[in-house]
């Protein structure tokens, strides 16, 4: 199982075994870190579980190389006071414009620069780490059509997910280029394509680092690998398939909604 390490920010309440971060108070001090270093082409995926109004900026995300085990002294925010630390690669997530092109001399670079696809264009994701269906990617009540034909229909809900909506996804996953790694973005289901270059990755693990900032109040690590039980297996199936309001009008008992909705 992919969990939140338990050194984390003085705000940060973990719950579910460690697989949920919740902000209880402020919008800063709510760093999070993955339990274990993530490995090269492995996906460390959230889901945005709660949103709070009042607050400006949203969720970052990124990699470090600074262990949680040594418990180092953790800095309010993860930008800009991690990130000047040093050893750490980290980006905001906003509504739109989280495609962060790069040059080959690793300079921001404003136009569309060609990129390969870290998770291809099939139904299955295929990782150095195991395989898994392209809609865990993908927030609930969505499904990936499984061709491009059109022929078979998918579910579209009711509204578009942005980025930064309780629902959506984020993933980060570093791939390895020679002696470096690039770090990419997967939002919803697509590659933003390379946000960082030439990362030292064998200078030190990487973590996984999570700052569950400003309107974002609870995220939770959706999993990827292992096998799943089928009780979860078919929660994720259901929740895909039904909306919110949808789900409350089902003819379930209270329990199997709560169970539905990870309140068990």
């Amino acid at each position: 199982m992919t969990r939140f390490h338990p050194y984390h920010g003085q705000n940060i309440r973990l719950l579910h075994d460690n697989m949920v971060a919740y902000r209880e108070t402020s919008f800063a001090h709510a760093l999070t870190f993955s339990e274990k270093p993530l490995r090269p082409g492995e996906i460390f995926l959230v889901e945005i579980e709660k949103n709070e109004r009042g607050w400006s900026g949203h969720m970052r995300i990124g990699l470090t190389q600074f262990n949680p085990a040594d418990h180092f002294e953790l800095p309010q925010y993860a930008l800009p006071d991690l990130h000047n630390m040093g050893k750490s690669w980290i980006f905001a997530v906003t509504k739109s414009h989280n495609k962060v092109m790069l040059n080959e001399e690793g300079d921001t670079d404003n136009g569309d620069e060609p990129y390969q696809s870290v998770i291809g264009e099939t139904d299955i994701v295929q990782t150095p780490q195991g395989s898994f269906s392209r809609s865990l990617l993908l927030p609930l009540g969505k499904l990936f059509p499984s061709n491009k034909s059109g022929n078979n229909s998918y579910h579209v809900p009711k509204k578009n997910v942005l980025p930064t909506d309780v629902g959506s996804r984020i993933g980060i996953m570093y791939k390895v280029n020679g002696d470096t790694a690039e770090m990419r973005f997967i939002i919803n289901g697509e590659d933003q394509g390379p946000c960082a270059r030439y990362i030292p990755y064998q200078g030190g693990n990487l973590h996984a680092v999570v700052d569950v900032y400003g309107t974002t109040k609870q995220v939770r690590i959706i999993q990827l690998y292992g096998v799943s039980t089928l009780q979860n297996a078919c929660r994720d199936r259901i929740l895909q398939l039904t909306s919110e309001d949808d789900l409350n009008k089902l003819p379930l008992p209270k329990k199997l909604k709560q169970f539905l909705r990870y309140e068990l």
